[in-house]
C-alpha cells in the first residue's frame, strides 16, 4: 500500500500518522505499507519522520517522479492499495476521517 504526497500537506501528515498505527498493527501480517514523499528536500523528509516518529517506511520518490508517474498520481494525497501481486484493489484521493475506515478494510482484506 502506498500513500504519495508532500510533508507541508496538512491532510497527508494525518494520513500517515493514521497509515502508522495500521503498520504497527498489521506489520506481522505481511502488509506492507510505504509512505512515498514528493519532496526533494530529503532532509525535511527526515526531519518529518523523526518529529512524528515514524517506523512505517518513507520513500522519496525521484526527482522526475518516476513512482508518481508509474501509479498515475494526479492529485495529493493519492492512496494506492495493492494486493500481493501488485495489482491495484483501491485508489483514493485526498483523506478525511471518512476514508479511515475504508481504508482500515481494505487493509484487512490485505492481511487474510
Amino acid at each position: 500500500m502506498l500513500i504519495f504526497g508532500n510533508i507541508g500537506n496538512p491532510f497527508w501528515t494525518r494520513a500517515v500518522q493514521f497509515f502508522e498505527k495500521l503498520h504497527q498493527q498489521y506489520a506481522s501480517k505481511g502488509v506492507v505499507i510505504v509512505a512515498v514523499a514528493l519532496d526533494t528536500d530529503k532532509q525535511a523528509v527526515k526531519a518529518f519522520v523523526e518529529k512524528y516518529n515514524l517506523t512505517l517506511p518513507v520513500a522519496v520518490d525521484n526527482e522526475k517522479l518516476e513512482g508518481a508517474n508509474l501509479y498515475k498520481v494526479t492529485a495529493l494525497p493519492t492512496t494506492i492499495f495493492t494486493d500481493r501481486s501488485h495489482k491495484v484493489t483501491l485508489r483514493q484521493l485526498g483523506f478525511s476521517k471518512e476514508h479511515e475506515k475504508l481504508f482500515e478494510q481494505e487493509i484487512q482484506k490485505i492481511a487474510q
